[in-house]
């Protein structure tokens, strides 16, 4: 059967299909070794901050605001804009901005995925639920749901909603002079956990929490702020995972190991403002040449990411 599927092709189609799968394999090794750094890296920011909220509980520590990079996003906007700075404004808040400019320029989006520990909290109970949906199927299910075509289309209106949220924060604390988004912040709300307060910031930790289950990183894609800034501040970074076609074996497996969905199987240069530099894809890839981190100036012509597979091609030749 598999001879008879093959006789409608042509010898020259055959022939470069051979070809481009006679190419390096990259060693499974190297991809173990990425994630286990990149995990132990989370559950070390993980355990600092639980270990953070616990004293800040038993003996009155640092507030929220202060351990907040999106505070000095906020105030440095309202100084731009107003001239005046944010209340409960910290200095740490303005370290932890620069720390993230400087991180987004030089490695895009690594913080978000090998530092932030909401986003670590959000992987890791969505890892929990995929092993424990491979046994409860209506999990299961409900985990497969978001790869259809049809919600890939919601999927792609929500994702919007960073955006909207980066307006209402930023403009809120300009018209304010007071960080607004703090009240529905979930990163306030899990360093204030153990207090239990019921607010408008624990629900929406909570919601989160629970979309986990379905949904890798659902507030990194629909509504982290802080995110959406440093997406921006990423697009002027030399550094990117660049996607060689001619060894790429079409397997699809950077795209299916990507926590932000994102379209990496059909991309020349990976610069969407969503990619978390987690190197995922690159370590689910078999194939040594056809992905890898390059340096390159960040003109419009390198950025290719949602064009058509074709399209790509022709930006390689």
């Amino acid at each position: 059967m598999a001879v008879e599927n093959q006789a409608p092709t042509s010898r020259g189609v055959a022939t470069g299909a051979a070809a481009r799968r006679e190419v390096p394999r990259r060693s499974v090794t190297w991809g173990k070794r990425t994630r286990l750094v990149r995990h132990v890296l989370q559950t070390v920011v993980v355990a600092y901050i639980g270990w953070l909220i616990i004293s800040r509980a038993a003996s009155g520590g640092s507030s929220a605001e202060s351990l907040c990079p999106f505070g000095g996003f906020e105030t440095l906007w309202t100084w731009i804009t107003t001239g005046r700075t944010v209340a409960h404004t910290h200095p740490a808040n303005l370290v932890l901005a620069l720390a993230i400019t400087v991180m987004a320029l030089s490695a895009r989006g690594s913080f978000c995925g090998w530092l932030c520990p909401l986003g670590a909290i959000q992987e890791g109970l969505y890892g929990v639920a995929r092993a424990v949906g491979r046994a409860i199927r209506p999990l299961g299910r409900w985990q497969r749901r978001p790869a259809g075509p049809g919600w890939r289309k919601v999927d792609a209106v929500l994702r919007q909603g960073r955006w909207v949220v980066l307006a209402f924060a930023l403009g809120g604390a300009a018209l304010t002079g007071t960080m607004v988004f703090r009240n529905v912040d979930p990163w306030s709300a899990l360093l204030s956990i153990v207090e239990f307060e019921l607010s408008l910031a624990f629900v929406v930790l909570a919601a989160m929490l629970v979309l986990s289950f379905v949904v890798p990183r659902p507030f990194c894609r629909y509504a982290c702020p802080l995110g959406a800034v440093q997406g921006l501040i990423a697009k002027a970074s030399p550094v990117a995972v660049q996607r060689d076609a001619d060894a790429c074996l079409g397997c699809d497996l950077c795209t299916r190991a990507c926590p932000m969905a994102l379209q990496v199987d059909q991309s020349t240069r990976i610069t969407d403002a969503q990619c978390i530099g987690c190197l995922e894809c690159v370590a689910a890839c078999p194939s040594q040449q056809a992905l890898g981190i390059s340096i390159a100036l960040p003109w419009p012509s390198s950025r290719s990411l949602g064009l058509p597979a074709d399209h790509d091609e022709e930006l390689v030749r």
